[in-house]
């Protein structure tokens, strides 16, 4: 009787001490993770914390800020601010490239990287996701001397998926942002991210809620979050996402379901019709976990009274101000054919120094507008007497590059074209691109630059060519009439010099042998054969933001040429081209353009002898084709 009594007391004893370990396990789900905020809010309101996080994917990111002492309503904050589909862009703001990059136009919308044996190496993803890598970098910066993550203020770990082994690794120490990003390394998606040896994909692959994980930080009970979509019905299986997104949802239901029965709460806000890419709509799905939770108060109330959990203060907004870092070495990692001397000169910081976070991360971007790497981020490091090391990780791009094209247009119809780029082969700090186009037009191009200095310097440039293009002749009405073959080859030498982002001047000298053919056209031809040299300047200035759709942004552009002596050039002549723009930007996707386009010959003998300014064509004066308008004199202006 007195054992009976005593195992009673016991037992009633240890019914109000049962809660000595709460943990969180967090989902993954995408976008749809954003639930989670909204749930954290009314837990913490009604006095649930956490002693323990685990998290995997989105479920990682938002547990790792939770853990850091971040509260839900700063999370919420973030998590809207943040241009979430901004952070997955591969592209690179053309202001940002230096003015190297911008000699040449974009020349193709495809591009393969070639090995060292010149084969083709395919996309491993969709996104490289540097972006992403340098905002997680600054977010959790305010960690970095953390490297064992049970010293957090709230104990955390998470899960991502060995890709060789193809097994759950759970991260419960190291580099925090680098464990995070790791766990959410979407297959296909997002770029598989390499910790150590090993390269990691999504952590939902091998356990996307981590209700065993949690308990291994200590978790006597455990409350799961889950949010990842359920298997889509057939009439919603319409893409390439869709259908991969299917794919791992198998995956993932199948190591989630077997694991449920573990989790002492489960809250599962239905999420419908938000999608795991609805980043977006962050504010709504936030709200919708929010709303979610409240309808389920009886229940997590009756949770904390069953299990005796004691009420906590709601948790208050944690200040992290501007942190200044003391950088006392640096250290690269991954680098194959570019020198540290490089890369420290790319990332342009002084160290030993001190630095933000920010600052460190703007200089990595800064690296990456070389265009020579893949994938580079930082990491810190910290030293046992003080300060940071960092460590600056890369993969650096191949050194050549195979670009495919194919284009439509009313002038030159269907063109197919390919551009093999190698750099750094023949010297330092060049670079040779090779142009071949077949269609409505037929080129083959070369162009080779070697540039002394990397921000600024000088370079020299030659640039041999050969192309066939269809000249037409029209009448009154618009109508074309009669058509003429030009077969064009020569060659241009130029020396010039260049600054970091916008200006380039050069010099150069220029030979061109023209021959027209098949068929006499009813309208002024030149000569049947030609040829035509000189010598002659051009500067080039440029701040616009795209390319192909400027929204801000200035260009300016200035060429002449001299071909005076008759010994060596058919045609006697001077002549000048310019072309300034100026775009504003007035709204989102509203911008004014203001622009002056001019060319002169410069002595009246070329206007009568030598070959006018063609000015129509897609960019060219009031709509008329190609070259059924021509001047020796023209000024454009515009605004619109």
């Amino acid at each position: 009787m007195k054992h009976l009594i005593l195992f009673l007391i016991f037992c009633s004893m240890s019914k109000l001490t049962f809660a000595t370990g709460i943990g969180y396990a967090l989902s993954g789900g995408g976008a749809r993770g954003f639930a989670h905020i909204g749930i954290l809010k009314v837990l913490e309101e009604e006095g649930l914390a956490p002693d323990y996080i685990s998290g995997t994917s989105i479920g990682a990111v938002i547990g790792a800020f939770y853990a850091m002492g971040y509260n839900a309503a700063q999370i919420e904050s973030l998590a809207i601010e943040i241009d979430w589909e901004g952070l997955l862009q591969n592209k690179i703001p053309r202001r940002d490239l230096y003015v190297g990059q911008k000699r040449w136009a974009p020349y193709g919308n495809t591009v393969l990287e070639l090995d060292e044996k010149w084969n083709p190496k395919f996309p491993t993803s969709l996104y490289k996701a540097n972006n992403l890598n340098l905002k997680l970098f600054e977010l959790y910066a305010p960690s970095s001397h953390v490297r064992d993550f049970s010293q957090l203020e709230i104990p955390f770990s998470c899960v991502a998926t060995d890709l060789q082994r193809g097994q759950g690794k759970e991260f419960v120490s190291g580099s925090l942002w680098q464990a995070v990003r790791a766990s959410l390394s979407v297959p296909s998606l997002i770029l598989p991210f390499k910790v150590g040896e090993r390269m990691y994909i999504d952590g939902g692959i091998a356990q996307n809620l981590p209700i065993s994980e949690a308990r291994a930080l200590g978790a006597d009970l455990v409350v799961g979050i889950k949010v990842n979509s359920s298997l889509r019905e057939e009439e919603n299986l319409d893409s390439i996402i869709d259908i991969l997104d299917q794919t791992i949802n198998i995956g993932i239901s199948r190591n989630l379901n077997a694991n449920l029965d573990d989790c002492d709460l489960l809250l599962e806000p239905e999420l419908n019709p938000y999608s795991s890419q609805d980043f977006k709509h962050a504010a709504e799905i936030i709200a919708i976990g929010e709303h979610y939770a409240r309808t389920k108060l009886t229940e997590i109330q009756e949770f904390m009274r069953l299990q005796g959990v004691t009420r906590t203060p709601q948790r208050a907004s944690k200040a992290f101000p501007t942190k200044k870092y003391r950088v006392k070495q640096l250290e690269v990692s991954g680098n194959k054919r570019i020198s540290f001397a490089k890369i420290r000169e790319y990332l342009g910081l002084k160290i030993p120094g001190i630095y933000s976070a920010k600052e460190i991360s703007a200089a990595a971007r800064k690296a990456l507008n070389s265009q020579y790497f893949n994938v580079l981020y930082p990491e810190m490091i910290p030293e046992a007497e003080g300060g940071y090391t960092l460590k600056i990780i890369l993969q650096e791009k191949q050194a050549k590059s195979l670009t495919l094209n194919i284009a439509y247009n009313d002038e030159e119809k269907l063109t197919a074209g390919v551009v093999l780029n190698i750099d750094n082969i023949l010297l330092k700090n060049s670079r040779i691109l090779a142009q071949a186009i077949l269609g409505g037009k037929n080129e083959l191009n070369i162009d080779y630059v070697k540039n002394f200095g990397d921000l600024w310097g000088i370079y020299y440039r030659l640039f041999p060519y050969i192309n066939e293009k269809t000249m037409y002749a029209y009448d009154e009405n618009h109508f074309q009439v009669n058509s003429s073959k030009s077969l064009e080859w020569g060659a241009t030498a130029g020396l010039g010099v260049f600054s970091v982002h916008n200006i380039i001047a050069e010099t150069y000298l220029y030979y061109s042998n023209t021959s027209i053919y098949r068929g006499i056209s009813e309208s002024y031809m030149p000569a049947k054969y030609y040829s035509v040299a000189g010598f002659g300047a051009k500067a080039y200035y440029e701040s616009l933001d795209d390319f192909m759709f400027p929204k801000k942004g200035l260009l300016m552009t200035g060429r002449f040429n001299f071909a005076r002596e008759e010994e060596v050039s058919d045609y006697i002549y001077s002549n000048f081209r310019g072309r300034a723009e100026a775009f504003i930007p007035i709204k989102d996707f509203i911008s004014l353009i203001a622009g002056l386009n001019i060319g002169t010959y410069l002595d009246s003998q070329a206007d009568q002898q030598f070959d006018h300014y063609t000015i129509g064509g897609i960019d060219g004066f009031k709509g008329y084709s190609r070259y059924e308008l021509s001047a020796p004199h023209y000024r454009i202006m515009q605004l619109g």
